[in-house]
C-alpha cells in the first residue's frame, strides 16, 4: 500500500472465524428464547414442525446466499448483490432499509439483554443498561475483525451451554411423546384446554420459525475479510445454518416434551422462561437467564459488525453526499475496521433505546421474506445474464430451488398481510422503507456521476 492509498478492509480472517461470527448473528439463543418462544405462544407444539420446515427452507436459502456471496465477496451484502443483479433500485432499497433496521435491531437486542438480566437482578434500570450495552458493543465492533471472531467464539461457548441445559431439562422428565406431539400439534383453546392448530395459525407461525433461523446469510458481509472467501462462502453459510439447527431444535423440542401443561405453556407470553422456572430451581433458571443475556449481547456484536460494513460499503460507493460518504468510508489504520460507520450505527441504536418497544418492533418488521424472495430472483437473473459467473458455489436444484423459495415467501407474506396486528404493520413498514430506498436512487443518486460500486482487490487466497 502506497502512502497515497487509503486503508482498506484486511483479508485476514479464517473461514472458521467467519463461520463463528455468522453463527453469532444467527444467535441460537434468540432463536429459542425469543423467536421460538413466540411461535409456541402462537401455535403450541406446532413449533416443532414449523422449525423443521424452516430448516428445510433454510437449506435452499443458504444456497442463494452462498452462490451470490461467492460471486460478489464484498462488504456490502445484499446492497451490493441486488445492485449488481437486479439493478441499483433494488440495492438502494436494501441499503436504506438497513440504515434504519440495523440500529433498531441493536436497540431491540439491548432491551433483550436487559430483560434477561432483570430476571436475576430486578432492580436494574432498563434504558441505562440497554444503552450501556450498546456503547460496549460499538467499541468492541470497531476493533479488528479477528479480535471480534475470538470474542464472539468465547461467548458462543456460554450460549451453547445454556441451550444444552435447556434441552436436557426438558427431555429428562418427559410428559408426552415427541413424535406424536409433532405429528398432531395442539395449542391452547383460550379456556384452559387444548385444540388442534388451525392451518392459518400454522402459516403465521411459519414466519416466526423462519426468523428463528435467520442470520446465516450474514457471512456475505465478510467477503472482503475472509481468506479464500469465494470458495469458503458455501460452508460458512450452510455451516451456520447446520449448527443453528442442532442448537435450536433440541431445546425447543425439550420444552414441548417436558412441559407439564401444554395449554398453559402455549398461553404464556414467555413460554420457554416459564417452563424453566417451573422445571428447575431458581438458581438454575437464573444461570440460564444469564447465559441468554450473554448470547444476546454476543448477537449485538454481530449486528454491529454486519451493519457497520454495510453502511461502509454504501458510503465507499458514494451512495450519500460527499460530506457524509467520506468519513463513513474510512478504515482504521490499526484495526482495519470501518470504525466511523460502526460507531455511527451504535449511536443510532442509543437514541432508539428511548423509543417505545412496540414502535421498534413495528419498524423492524419481518422483512426476511421480502429479502429472501429478492435473492431468489437475483440468482435466477444472475445465471441468465452471467453476472454471477465468478461464483464458486452453485445453488442446487436451480431454477426449481429459487422458485420454491419465492413461492414460500409469498405465502408467508400473504399470511402476514391477512392477519391483524403488528405482523401486517411490520410487513407494510418494511415494504415502505424498501420503496423509499428505491425512490432515493431514482430521484437522487441516478442523476449524479460520482456513484459507482467499489471493486475490492481480488482475493489472493483463491487456491
Amino acid at each position: 500500500m502506497t502512502s497515497q492509498s487509503p486503508p482498506r478492509l484486511r483479508r485476514e480472517m479464517s473461514g472458521l472465524g467467519g463461520l463463528v461470527i455468522t453463527l453469532t448473528n444467527l444467535s441460537p439463543s434468540i432463536g429459542v428464547f425469543l423467536a421460538a418462544s413466540d411461535v409456541i405462544h402462537q401455535s403450541g407444539s406446532w413449533v416443532i414442525g414449523a422449525g423443521c420446515l424452516a430448516v428445510l427452507l433454510g437449506v435452499l436459502v443458504s444456497g442463494l446466499y452462498a452462490e451470490l456471496g461467492s460471486a460478489f465477496p464484498h462488504a456490502g451484502g445484499e446492497y451490493t448483490i441486488l445492485s449488481k443483479t437486479l439493478g441499483p433500485t433494488f440495492g438502494f432499497g436494501i441499503a436504506i432499509s438497513s440504515l434504519l433496521t440495523n440500529p433498531v435491531a441493536l436497540a431491540l437486542s439491548a432491551i433483550g439483554v436487559t430483560d434477561s438480566l432483570r430476571e436475576v437482578w430486578p432492580a436494574l434500570s432498563p434504558v441505562p443498561t440497554a444503552m450501556g450495552c450498546i456503547v460496549i458493543v460499538s467499541i468492541l465492533a470497531a476493533l479488528s475483525i479477528r479480535v471480534n471472531a475470538l470474542i464472539t467464539g468465547l461467548f458462543m461457548v456460554v450460549e451453547i451451554a445454556a441451550l444444552v441445559a435447556t434441552a436436557v431439562i426438558g427431555f429428562a422428565h418427559p410428559h408426552r411423546d415427541l413424535i406424536a406431539t409433532a405429528l398432531h400439534p395442539q395449542m391452547t383453546n383460550g379456556h384452559g384446554g387444548l385444540m388442534a392448530v388451525p392451518l392459518g395459525v400454522m402459516g403465521l407461525a411459519g414466519a416466526g420459525a423462519v426468523y428463528a433461523f435467520n442470520g446465516y446469510g450474514s457471512a456475505i458481509f465478510f467477503g472482503e475479510e475472509v481468506k479464500g472467501a469465494r470458495r469458503k462462502m458455501w460452508w460458512m453459510v450452510l455451516g451456520a445454518l447446520g449448527v443453528g439447527a442442532v442448537t435450536i431444535l433440541p431445546p425447543v423440542a425439550g420444552v414441548i416434551v417436558g412441559a407439564r401443561d401444554l395449554g398453559a405453556l402455549s398461553a404464556s407470553e414467555t413460554p420457554v422462561l416459564t417452563f424453566l422456572h417451573e422445571a428447575t430451581t431458581p438458581a438454575v433458571a437464573d444461570a440460564i437467564s444469564l447465559g441468554v443475556a450473554v448470547a444476546i449481547f454476543n448477537a449485538m456484536i454481530a449486528i454491529a459488525l454486519t451493519g457497520g460494513r454495510g453502511l461502509y460499503a454504501a458510503a465507499r460507493d458514494r451512495a450519500f453526499p460527499e460530506a457524509i460518504s467520506r468519513p463513513l468510508s474510512r478504515v482504521h489504520v490499526t484495526f482495519g475496521s470501518p470504525w466511523i460507520a460502526t460507531l455511527l450505527l451504535g449511536l443510532g441504536g442509543l437514541f432508539l433505546c428511548l423509543v417505545p418497544l412496540n414502535t421498534l418492533i413495528i419498524i423492524n418488521g419481518n422483512s426476511a421474506g421480502i429479502v429472501y424472495a429478492l435473492l431468489a430472483l437475483a440468482v435466477i437473473r444472475g445465471r441468465r445474464t452471467g453476472s454471477t459467473a465468478a461464483s464458486q458455489s452453485r445453488m442446487i436444484l436451480h431454477p426449481v430451488g429459487p422458485v420454491i423459495v419465492i413461492l414460500t415467501m409469498l405465502s408467508i407474506i400473504a399470511s402476514g398481510l391477512a392477519s391483524s396486528g403488528s405482523g401486517r404493520t411490520g410487513l407494510l413498514v418494511a415494504a415502505g422503507i424498501l420503496c423509499v430506498g428505491g425512490l432515493y436512487y431514482q430521484l437522487v443518486v441516478r442523476h449524479r456521476t460520482d456513484w459507482a460500486h467499489h471493486e475490492p482487490d481480488e482475493d489472493p487466497h483463491l487456491t
